[in-house]
């Protein structure tokens, strides 16, 4: 009876060591990807902002903003390793409506590590653009350490340093900075009036480019749970700075973040369950199912010896 008892809980034993690893590899990854349907809308805004308004030719201070950013995923261009998302951002003076920027992407990116794929006619602005570090996203399970994130305004990839951890909503999230300083984007010509220079005609200058990108991001899913962006747009004429075309520091507004919150509250409390718990609770019930029938087993044998 002791033998039967014994090779029974070897099986259980067996079973459970083997699902174990099963539990972290297979069960885990299949949830650890992102959608291939996937949409989203956020909002920043600003208060304070200094803008150009070119329509009216004149500089607006002390104005509210607003940032609007859909995306969404293209699921025909996508594949079970890739997916493709197409974004569109506008800006507004809130209290106008006026349309101070736009601008659009479209990138395929790994659906677990969150880095960028050339593929699916990657572009930025309808320009077409080779894109590479992380995309949007982190990876799953985030790692705390510098990330090379692609910055689409300069076109290259500036890395984003971890500067630390901090709750957002009640939801620990690691803090990345990433910071562009004085960069040459292009050229803007302006009539030299509207520059504050003496003359007529126009000036040629260049557009300079800068931006703080802080994302706060929670590490189990990898996404972004609140963003700041803290940019300026000015127009240099010989190395001096003559005009300001944008200067303001958007941040998620309050809906955006509980939002972001609540689409990530499945993976953080899914996959700790699948990747960690239940294979290590796997491990040890199986370690000791098979304990236990190798007492059985020694047990009985004395038992017969004796007897």
């Amino acid at each position: 009876m002791r033998r039967t008892v014994a090779v029974v809980l070897v099986a259980f034993g067996v079973f459970f060591l083997a699902l174990a690893p099963m539990t972290r590899t297979w069960l885990s990854s299949s949830l650890m990807k992102t959608p291939l349907d996937y949409y989203s809308q956020t909002v920043l805004t600003a208060e304070g902002a200094t803008y150009f308004n070119i329509e009216d030719v004149e500089l607006v201070e002390d104005a509210a903003l607003e940032a609007t950013s859909t995306i969404r995923a293209d699921v025909a261009s996508s594949t079970d390793e890739t997916v493709v998302w197409d974004q569109f951002t506008w800006v507004k003076d809130a209290e106008t409506g006026f349309g101070i920027t736009s601008s659009s992407r479209r990138a395929g990116h790994d659906r677990v590590t969150g880095e960028a794929v050339d593929c699916c006619d990657s572009m930025v602005n309808d320009e077409s653009v080779v894109q590479s570090g992380q995309a949007w996203k982190f990876p799953f399970f985030t790692e705390q350490r510098d990330h090379d994130f692609f910055e689409t305004t300069v076109g290259e990839v500036v890395p984003m340093e971890f500067r630390g951890t901090e709750e957002i909503e009640g939801v620990e999230t690691y803090e990345f900075v990433q910071e562009v300083d004085g960069a040459t984007i292009g050229e803007r010509t302006l009539p030299r009036s509207v520059a504050g220079l003496e003359g007529e005609g126009d000036v040629t200058g260049d557009e300079v480019f800068s931006i703080t990108r802080t994302y706060w991001i929670e590490p189990v899913t990898g996404s972004p749970l609140k963003i700041s962006e803290d940019q300026e747009r000015v127009v240099e004429v010989d190395g001096e700075e003559v005009l300001t075309l944008f200067d303001a520091e958007l941040v998620s507004n309050e809906e955006s973040v509980q939002n972001a919150v609540e689409k990530s509250e499945r993976g953080r409390t899914m996959l700790p369950l699948m990747h960690t718990t239940l294979p290590i609770a796997f491990l040890v019930v199986g370690v000791g199912f098979v304990g236990a029938a190798v007492v059985l087993f020694l047990t009985g044998r004395r038992h017969v010896q004796y007897s």
